[in-house]
């Protein structure tokens, strides 16, 4: 980390003690952050950002907040912003969801395992070498063309309360999103890889860029699909960007603003008694997985979903406190989309239990049966009700004994997801994490299949 950033990061807390401000809160962040993009079978830009941002929380009369965020230049510059924040809290209303922040500082943080790749600056020289390779991949396995993205890079954080919680951490990522297609515009396939350490990624990445390559393949001369009920087999993609938004809403001040349909369903069953999901920020591998939340609480593993039944939600120090429960090392500066960020519980990685089943035998139904391996374009009718409608893009099947049989296309899952959750049927045994911009969550999930699902076409 840059001496400027630590410097910086200080003198922010520093300045807003003398104001005399009740609670000032920094997070530093320098990133190095690469991006490889590519099309028609070529790399088309391969670029690097080197950012420094400063993440502000602060309290005033202690129950008026505000949140900013800007980078850093001069000690100036970084006084200017401060006093501006402050200035900004006294003129808004007493936050309803602030009752408090982490006070107690702890000797040591927990050490994450595979969190950072120390041969990152070498990496930066393969990395082009990688992609080319999976473009090839791709069209090995029957690719006509192929697109996508791959991103990858470090970032160094400190953050420093003054009410005492200090603590520094490093990271790196990649993530990868690789599309493949057919001369005929239809029929595509996609893959996904993602996790903490580049430089040993590429088996994966290959493993990738095949699946695209081989879905688009196998997508051609793709037909209309009938209306109906059908089972769905959804791989992890589909699954997390579905079934992970059920242990989403386990979040209190979702609960409170109307977004989530959990609200009265503690100690309730909601899926089969072998599903289990947790909260972990520890997690191996986990894209979100970092020593501290922002309030300085040492992230740790949170069971959401016990046997199938809801047993907690995550909180931050203020939400524990208006619920009654502890902190689960959850906070961080949330946007909703409505401008200025809140401290607010926020999830880490969502780690759904590892299934028993093959691919081959998740296929195998008694009933009418679809694999989807993509989907785009979530819109909810209501949080509340959780009906749904989405979009398959890319690959999608009918089963047909117990193989993927006819492809399919234009065709909608418009269900209801506590309903799909609770039909639940199988897991596979194969759980990856997946993190791409259909699922903003870091989900490790298996492909899973799910009952008596909606399927609907476009009338003419």
């Amino acid at each position: 980390m840059s001496e400027s950033l630590h410097s910086y990061v200080e003198k922010a807390v520093e300045f807003g003690e003398k104001l005399g401000l009740d609670v000032v809160i920094v997070r530093g962040l320098e990133k190095i952050h690469n991006q490889i993009r590519f099309s028609q079978n070529n790399i088309d830009i391969n670029k690097q950002w080197h950012t420094n941002v400063l993440e502000v929380f602060l309290v005033v009369d202690k129950n008026f907040v505000a949140t900013g965020e800007f980078s850093p230049s001069n000690e100036a510059y970084i006084k200017n912003q401060i006093k501006s924040l402050a200035e900004f809290a006294r003129k808004m209303s007493p936050s309803p969801f602030f009752q408090g922040v982490e006070e107690n500082t702890v000797p040591s943080y927990p050490v994450i395992i595979g969190g950072y790749d120390s041969t990152i600056d070498q990496y930066r020289e393969k990395a082009p070498e990688h992609i080319i390779a999976c473009i090839n991949a791709a069209c090995e396995a029957g690719a006509t063309r192929v697109a996508g993205s791959y991103l990858f890079g470090e970032t160094y954080s400190i953050l420093k309360s003054s009410l005492g919680p200090y603590g520094q951490d490093e990271t790196t990522f990649f993530n990868l999103t690789v599309r493949a297609f057919q001369d005929e515009l239809d029929a595509s396939g996609q893959g996904l890889s993602c996790g903490r350490i580049p430089s040993m990624a590429e088996k994966e990445l290959l493993m990738a860029a095949t699946r695209a390559g081989t879905f688009s393949k196998l997508h051609k001369n793709a037909v209309q699909a009938k209306p109906g009920i059908y089972d769905i087999v959804m791989t992890p993609t589909v699954a997390a960007n579905l079934l992970g938004i059920i242990p989403d809403m386990a979040n209190p001040v979702a609960i409170m603003m109307g977004l989530s349909a959990l609200g009265d369903n503690m100690g309730e069953k909601l899926a089969p008694e072998f599903v289990n999901v947790d909260d972990n920020g520890l997690f191996k591998d986990g894209l979100a997985s970092e020593q501290f939340d922002i309030e300085g609480t040492p992230h740790q593993n949170t069971p959401i979903i016990k046997d199938g039944v809801l047993v907690n939600l995550i909180h931050n120090t203020s939400t524990s406190k208006i619920m009654g429960g502890q902190t689960t090392g959850n906070s961080n500066l949330l946007d909703i989309g409505i401008g200025s960020k809140f401290l607010a519980p926020t999830p880490t990685n969502r780690i759904f239990n590892n299934g028993d089943h093959s691919l081959e035998e998740l296929l195998q139904s008694e009933n009418p049966t679809v694999f989807v391996s993509c989907n785009w374009y979530t819109r909810y009718t209501s949080r509340i009700s959780t009906d749904y409608s989405t979009i398959p893009r890319d690959a999608s099947f009918l089963v047909e004994n117990g193989e993927l049989g006819v492809p399919i296309k234009n065709f909608r899952i418009s269900d209801n997801l506590l309903r799909q959750f609770a039909n639940i049927d199988a897991m596979g045994k194969d759980r990856v994490q997946v993190k791409w911009w259909e699922v903003e969550v870091p989900t490790f999930i298996p492909t899973i299949r799910v009952k008596n699902c909606r399927i609907t076409t476009a009338t003419q």
